[in-house]
């Protein structure tokens, strides 16, 4: 028998055609790009719902294979038991498991939990949680359980760490029977068709509803089922009625759309690069934009961590720690030497890296980076929990030089494919340097890696390995920024 789980059902409310055939073909199924990110969003999700549990007494803890979790917890159910991952099938073919499942002795019924590690209620099309709970509750009536009140509990974005986790302030819990009930009716008709859709043997696996959204809100198996859409489609550059226009008239190369076709300057832009092939480069404006740069100059990037939970004095709920920089410093006669540093410790990891910093950035000169705004953010972060380098931090952001602006408006290129990421500029501008020969490539994998150094039981050896590969990476984006400068100047 094929059953419906939560995930299932998220999927479902997606693209019903990608169900189908995860459930049906699975050999034909494309699983999505289950990134480092995203894996470690689930850890971290484990990790949030092992601390919620500490704030019940007399929690019992269901563990074991599938048959193991759906047996112990009818026993568990007769005995009125507050159950930790509280398992269920029914006979229609509905499969759950229960954040926190609570008995409330003076209802004489049953409390639900469904807990997010982040830091408010979701409603979109990909983390719907009042969808989520509201399918729990019906499985769980459907097993036979009388529930009572229905939380989704997620973490205060206010809450600051100060010694030992207060539990009572670093969780929020909200009520949202009145919620559920204003949408469970409209989600059993759901639930039903995602059931009966199992029931049919043989689907037409061209198209699905998803050519109709835009490029990041696709089904999985989009490739599979819309061979026709280029990777850079127009859905990368409209949305709604005009992107719908499109899809109707079977337009999905940005090469194809009419000269008439309505479309802000922006999007006309777009068009155009792909079109003639060719950049469209505001020189004038990109020197002027380049003088003002001030000698020296500091390329400098930022490499964090964080879990949803803090755990260092000081942290905010999912505030990233600042780990590591790599430091470029170009002079004006040329010469460029290069600064770095990488934490070994998480407790003076920061105060380390700052006061390193400042002994390498001197009080005149401009502070390039990519993205300003997470660099910016981060110093921010730095000066409450070091206050005695505010005055430097702030002098740093007042000389920060944005190098990814230019890319937003002044120098586009059709192989940009409408990015003004690092990872699309560079291999355009400076080929010769590459990401794909590391062994860490990007900032998730930087972040998996360091956390292994930090929390996991590796050897001295692989700590050096994984020192040695985030030390190359981190380097190389400060010195992509120095010869993406130097590709600009000539």
């Amino acid at each position: 028998m094929l059953y419906l789980s939560k995930t299932d059902f998220k999927e479902f409310l997606i693209c019903q055609k990608c169900l189908w055939l995860k459930k049906k073909r699975p050999e034909d199924y494309v699983e999505g790009e289950f990134s480092a990110f995203l894996k470690k969003l689930i850890k971290d999700g484990y990790e949030v719902e092992e601390c919620f549990q500490q704030t019940f007494s007399g929690g019992f803890s269901n563990i074991g294979s599938r048959k193991e979790l759906i047996e112990k917890t009818k026993e568990l159910i007769i005995q009125q038991k507050t159950i930790f991952q509280a398992t269920f099938e029914t006979e229609e073919g509905l499969f759950a498991k229960i954040d926190v499942l609570e008995f409330d002795k003076k209802s004489k019924k049953w409390n639900l939990y469904e807990v997010k590690s982040g830091s408010s209620i979701k409603t979109d099309l990909f983390h719907n949680h009042i969808k989520d709970i509201a399918f729990q509750k019906i499985v769980l009536e459907k097993s036979g359980i009388e529930v009572g009140k229905n939380f989704i509990v997620h973490l205060s974005k206010d809450y600051i760490k100060n010694g030992d986790l207060d539990l009572k302030q670093l969780f929020v819990l909200n009520e949202v029977s009145d919620k559920i009930a204003d949408i469970k009716e409209e989600t059993e008709i759901e639930i039903q068709k995602a059931l009966d859709s199992f029931k049919i043997d043989d689907v037409d696996l061209k198209g699905c509803g998803c050519i109709y959204r835009s490029h990041g809100q696709r089904c999985d198996c989009f490739n599979l089922f819309n061979p026709q859409v280029p990777e850079y489609s127009t859905a990368h550059i409209f949305k709604g009625k005009k992107l719908e226009t499109l899809v109707n008239d079977n337009i999905f190369d940005v090469k194809d759309v009419p000269e008439d076709f309505e479309a802000t300057k922006i999007q006309r832009i777009k068009i155009d690069l792909q079109k003639t092939g060719i950049p469209q480069i505001n020189q004038e404006t990109v020197r002027e934009t380049l003088s003002e740069l001030v000698y020296p100059i500091y390329f400098l990037d930022y490499e964090t961590f964080g879990k949803p939970i803090p755990f260092l004095d000081g942290y905010k709920t999912n505030q990233q720690l600042v780990f590591q920089y790599s430091l470029h410093i170009l002079g004006k006669d040329g010469k460029l030497q290069h600064f770095e540093y990488l934490a070994d410790n998480l407790e003076n990891a920061t105060r380390d890296l700052v006061k390193s910093m400042k002994s390498q950035i001197g009080p005149v000169g401009s502070v390039v980076v990519w993205y300003e705004s997470f660099e910016k953010g981060r110093n921010k972060e730095l000066m409450k929990l070091h206050p005695e380098f505010k005055d430097f931090l702030e002098d740093v952001n007042s000389r920060v030089f944005d190098l990814m602006k230019v890319f937003k408006k002044d120098y586009l290129h059709p192989d940009f494919k409408g990015s003004a990421s690092i990872k699309k500029v560079l291999p355009v501008l400076v080929p010769e340097l590459s990401y794909k020969e590391l062994e860490v490539q990007n900032g998730t994998m930087a972040i998996e890696a360091w956390g292994k150094t930090m929390f996991d039981d590796v050897s001295e050896d692989e700590k050096a390995k994984i020192r040695k590969d985030l030390l190359k990476y981190c380097e190389l984006d400060t010195l992509a920024m120095v010869e993406i400068l130097r590709k600009l100047k000539s």
